[in-house]
This record gives C-alpha cells, structure tokens and sequence, in this order.
C-alpha cells in the first residue's frame, strides 16, 4: 500500500540548504533538450511534422526565385512598353502567388502542430520530474529557482514550444533563402558596372559583399543594444510568477483574511508585489526602446540601400531596369536573411530567458537526488520491516535540535507516543520519518515507505470524488463500495456513504473536523501495517477520539507511532517516548513558504 499524501502547515524550514549545480549555457541545455527528445514516444512524429516544415520551406524558396525571375521580365515588359507581354506576366503573377499563398497555409499549419508537439514534449518531461517521489517537497529548498514551479510548468513550458517553433522556422527559411539567393546575388553582381577613374570596373560579388557588410553592422549594433534583454526578460518572468502566487494565496485563503479584517494589508502586499512586475516590465520597455533605433533604423536603410548600391550599374546602361529589380530582390533576399538576427533579437533573448527558466527547473529537480555534501546529514535506511528504530540521532530544527530523552525504537504491533511540549520538533521529526528533512546526525532504520501511512494534521484531499479522496493515491476502483461505506461507519461518517460519487474540493467543502475523520476513514480502507500521526486528532472532540481509537483497535497488527503534546496521553497507547530540545543552533531560517507533500 502506498502511503497517503499529506499537507503540512506553513513553517520556517525553507532554508535553501540544497546545492544547485551551475546551470550550463545555452548550447549545452538545447543538447540536452535533444537528447531527452530521443527516448520520448512522440518523436517520430515530430520528425514528420518537422520533415514536411522543411519540405514547404523549400518550396517556399523555389518559389522566391521564380517571383524574382518573373520580376525581371514583368519590369522589362514596362520599360519596352511591350502590352501582351506586361498582361502575360501579370496573369503569371497570380499563378505564383497562388502557389506562395499555399506555402504559406501549409508552413504555418505544420509550425502550429509543432507547437502543440514540442509543448507535450516539454510539459510532460517536466511533470515526470516534478513528480517524483519527494521532489515536489524538497523544490521548496532550492530557493529562488524553486519558487512557482507551476508558472514554470505551463507557462514557460509552452511559451518555449511557440518561441521555438516560430523561431525555428523563421531560421530554417532565412538560411535557404540565404544559401538559394546569395548565389543569384552573386551572379547578378556581374552586371553592375561602377565607372572608377574613367573606367568600367566590375566587382566580383559586388552586391553580396555589400548585403554582408550591411547585415553585419545592424547585427553588431543589435547585439551591443539588446544584450540587457536576457536577464531582463527572465526578471520579468520572475516576477509575473510572484504576482500570479500572491493572486492565488488570497483567493485560497479568502475566508481567513475576510475574518481578520485584513484586506487592506493583503492589497498593500501585493501592490508592493505588482510595483516589482511594473519595475521589471519598465525595464524591458526601455531595453525595447533602445533596440528599437536599431531595428526600425536598419529597416528604413533596407529600401533605400540596394537601390543606391546597385544604381551605378543602371546608370551606367548594364543594368535594365527589370534587371535593376532583379538586382533589389535579391539583395532585399539576402540581406534579409541575413537581418534575421536584428529582427529577432528581442524574440531571442525572450526565448534564451525562458529556456534558462525551463531547463534551471529541471536540473533542479534532477539535482534533488544527488548527495548535496551537506554536513549534518540524518541517514534514512528501510532495512528493518517490523521496527522503528533511532540510532545516535539527533534532529536539527530552524531555530534549535532536538533529541529523545533515551533510547528510541518502536516494535511491529506496538502503539507509542511520541509526546513533547510545543516547539520540540514533533512535526519536523514526522518530515524526517518521511525522508522529507534530513537535517540532524545519526540515522533513522525503518520498514519499507510502502507499509507506511503518514496522517498529518490537515490531510490531503485531491479533486476528484469522494471514493477517490479516500482511495487516494490508488484509484477509486480498486476498492468495492461496501468497503467504503465500512470504513466511513468506522469512524463515524456513515452520513457521508451517499457522497462517495460527488466531486467536490473537499478541503473547502469540510470543516477540519471532517477532513480529520476522513483520513481515518482512509487509513481503515488501506489497512497499512504502520500509521505515523502528527496531531491527526486536533480538530476531534474528546469523544470522537474514542470512537477513532476504538476503530484502529480493531485493525489487526497495526503499528501506531502518534506525536502529540505533553498532556494529550491516552489509554489507547502502550508507552511514551519524550522528545525534548536539546542545546545547539539550528539552521538558518529562509524565506516561510507553504509546503506541500506529494
């Protein structure tokens, strides 16, 4: 069986102890990318989808240099003055842009299903990550990179699939038109003539020289302006995250801060949050502002520049004037090809910056279960089945240790409470049980975590059903009806076996009374052979306890380790362990942050 997710309170251990690795750079985080791609079940058919982007593409391209040829004899029609032969290329043109129209059609289809594709690549990549056992817990120690993992998940993740996709393409078409029109550039320079000291000089290349030069001035001055966008983009996004977070803890936690009167306090926070977003997107407006001299100037230069470079040859009489055209077309081909770089260089530094934010999550995540070298370091070994036992263990807290007062160890069968005064450490003692907190020495020799259920005081109820809240994390069919309507009689819900089908939240729906008693009614349906309890029973009436005691009496052969406080001992339980703070510092507190188990 395995054991039931559960949520604990806000506490102070968010102290970023785990050790990142340096994030790689961009090239090395795209290999990855690549590498991962190979042994995900989709990727053939994004090679197909990708393969006829391609196949388009090209099309495209023939198609450029078909519209370019027509242009030479459409302007020389103009220039002889020649009637049929201008309507005869003017009803060619629609032909061509006929077929330029469908290549069009076609090459945004496939990039939107390459959206889609790359999207459920990189979501469910992540998702397999973040899922694992424990790491959607131990993400709330990485600090910053930590933070809103969901805005990660789905917004970054599929902003990336569309920057990748548009972008992609963009590229793949620049660098064919590049490669099909430098060589027409090359050949069409032949005809422009410049008079230099009283002779005609002919330039191999003239014009592509010209296009390189061009294109590698604006790309230059792009790169100086725009350099601040990365890191300004992934500050935004940071912080959007912030924003979006703080939205979502006031909507969730409505009827508490309604009941304190803490409105005004609730927008003064978050206005500080927003004034962090406005900060970050003023920044990107003027980083914008400045790239835009370069980009709109470099564009303006585009329409006039061919013309002047390649007018000395039309004034000279190389040049026709449908060869002119030509000349411009293909210079505009390139040098737009090659300006792909300043077009896109906010797009770039959009995309680089979710990439970092996208890749940081998941090397955080993967880096959750490596050794972090952190001194202090409790071992958590699953080799005794029928016992619980603490060996030289010591447990460090945020603001203090805390150790047992003699020999711990918890036979199968037995019922033990762990009692302590407030602040001892019982709720960090039941993380470390779990193999959620691991600051301390010594070691922790338990069954395996299969056999074991861990009830905290606010359980944790999925969306869903009520059959499949107390079936979590198993599915609702596993069990028969009659055995949930056993276990809600158990504890004294039988009132709730007409529920079992309705979807609900029911964290919101039930009092935390209620949501007590179902996590018993839970435990009874799983019949774990060990329960470690945390104030499972805070909410409970005294004779509600009685009823919960007597039922887990009833189960055969279970182990029952209950942390409480002090004065809350019971008949129901075979002997006491103390657990009491000793001297020493604890770790630094980091920034309180709700903890969610999976």
């Amino acid at each position: 069986m395995t054991g039931t997710p559960h949520s604990f309170p806000p506490q102070s251990h968010a102290e970023p102890f785990l050790q990142l690795p340096v994030p790689p750079g961009t090239f090395q985080q795209v290999r990855s990318i690549l590498a991962r791609m190979h042994g995900w079940p989709g990727r053939r058919i994004l090679l197909g989808l990708v393969i006829g982007l391609v196949g388009v593409i090209v099309g495209n391209m023939g198609g450029q240099i078909w519209l370019t040829s027509w242009q030479g004899d459409f302007y020389n029609a103009i220039e002889k003055h020649d009637a049929s032969a201008f309507f005869y290329n003017a009803l060619r043109y629609l032909y061509i842009a006929g077929t330029l129209l469908s290549m069009i059609v076609f090459q945004t289809w496939f990039t939107e299903i390459i959206k889609i594709r790359l999207r459920s690549f990189l979501t469910e990549g992540l998702l397999d990550d973040w899922l694992k056992p424990k790491r959607a817990y131990l993400l709330n120690f990485a600090g910053e990179i930590g933070a809103n993992p969901d805005q990660r998940i789905h917004e970054d993740a599929r902003h990336l699939a569309e920057l990748t996709a548009d972008l992609g393409a963009s590229l793949l078409q620049a660098g064919l038109l590049l490669i099909a029109f430098i060589g027409v550039l090359w050949i069409l320079s032949s005809s422009v003539s410049l008079p230099i000291a009283g002779y005609q000089v002919v330039i191999p290349g003239y014009m592509v020289w010209c296009a390189l030069l061009f294109a590698a001035a604006g790309s230059t001055l792009t790169l100086i302006v725009g350099r601040p966008m990365v890191e300004d983009n992934a500050n935004r996004y940071a912080r959007e995250a912030e924003m979006r977070f703080s939205l979502v803890r006031v909507a969730e936690s409505a009827e508490g801060i309604t009941l304190y009167g803490g409105e005004a306090d609730e927008k003064r926070v978050i206005n500080l949050v927003f004034g962090g977003v406005t900060d970050a997107m003023r920044r990107l407006a003027n980083d914008l502002a400045r790239l835009t001299w370069v980009t709109s100037g470099y564009g303006w230069l585009a329409l006039l520049v061919p013309t002047v470079v390649a007018a000395p040859g039309y004034f000279t009489g190389s040049l026709t004037l449908g060869g002119l055209m030509m000349v411009v077309n293909s210079f505009n081909q390139v040098q737009s090809s090659l300006r792909w770089f300043v077009d896109n260089f906010s797009r770039l530094a959009d995309w680089r910056a979710t990439l970092k934010r996208v890749e940081g999550l998941r090397e955080a995540l993967n880096a959750l279960d490596r050794p972090n070298g952190v001194r202090g370091h409790i071992d958590l070994v699953e080799d005794e089945p029928n016992r619980l036992v603490f060996k030289d263990f010591e447990l460090t807290l945020p603001d203090g240790k805390a150790e047992f007062a003699d020999a711990a160890a918890v036979e199968a069968g037995e019922r033990v409470q762990v009692t302590g005064e407030i602040a001892a450490g019982k709720s960090t003692l039941l993380l470390a049980l779990a193999g959620l907190w691991s600051r301390g020495r010594g070691s922790i020799h338990r069954p395996h975590r299969d056999d074991m259920m861990f009830l905290s005081e606010r359980p944790y109820f999925p969306l869903g059903s009520l059959a499949s809240a107390l079936a979590y994390p198993e599915p609702a069919m596993r069990y028969p009806r009659e055995a949930y309507e056993h276990a809600l009689l158990a504890v004294g819900m039988k009132r709730m076996a007409a529920n079992l089908g309705d979807i609900e939240r029911w964290d919101k729906r039930l009092g935390l009374d209620d949501q007590q008693v179902l996590a018993f009614a839970r435990l009874i349906l799983h019949r774990p052979p060990w329960v470690v309890m945390d104030d499972a029973m805070s909410a409970l009436s005294p004779d509600h306890r009685r009823r919960i005691f007597a039922a887990l009496k009833r189960l055969d052969n279970l182990t029952v380790v209950s942390l409480t406080r002090e004065e809350e001992a019971h008949a129901f339980f075979d002997r006491q362990i103390h657990l009491q703070r000793s001297a020493g510092r604890g770790v630094r507190r980091g920034r309180p942050r709700k903890l969610m188990t999976q």
